[in-house]
């Protein structure tokens, strides 16, 4: 553990990171000298688990556990899905105004409507009253 402490204060001091920060913890790891085959970190035991996640794919190097490999496939995949992610959130933005949009045009709408239906119940009233007959579309008039 001494030489794990060791390595630990040199990589610290030399990245001038906050302690408690996520940074030193990854100084920690980098310094024990990460994943053992066990699932383990050296100084931490079983307990590595809940403090670090652990690479999905670990390859050994001179028997030493090294970090997780990335592919440049795996790297090009991920691009790409973060790209997917960032549109379709660009699209559900968009789906979520042009919904709003939407429903303030269609109070727009059922407001006209409603008021073209009070001009015309005042029309008609005010007709019967000059004693002019209204037409309807579609209703015709007969002047026999």
């Amino acid at each position: 553990m001494y030489r794990t402490q060791e390595k630990y204060e040199q990589l610290k001091a030399d990245a001038n990171v906050q302690v408690g920060s996520q940074a030193d913890d990854q100084l920690f790891l980098k310094a024990s000298g990460g994943w053992s085959s066990k699932g383990t970190i050296y100084g931490l035991g079983r307990e590595g688990p809940s403090m670090f996640e652990r690479p999905a794919k670990v390859r050994r190097v001179s028997g030493s556990t090294s970090d997780a490999y990335t592919s440049p496939v795996v790297t090009e995949l991920q691009g790409r899905l973060q790209s997917t992610e960032d549109e379709l959130q660009t699209t559900r933005a968009e789906l979520l105004s042009t919904r709003e949009e939407l429903a303030a045009t269609k109070k727009q709408l059922d407001d006209t409507r409603l008021g073209l239906l009070e001009l015309n119940a005042r029309f008609d009233s005010f007709s019967s009253l000059m004693g002019h007959p209204t037409t309807r579309a579609g209703a015709s008039q007969d002047s026999t």
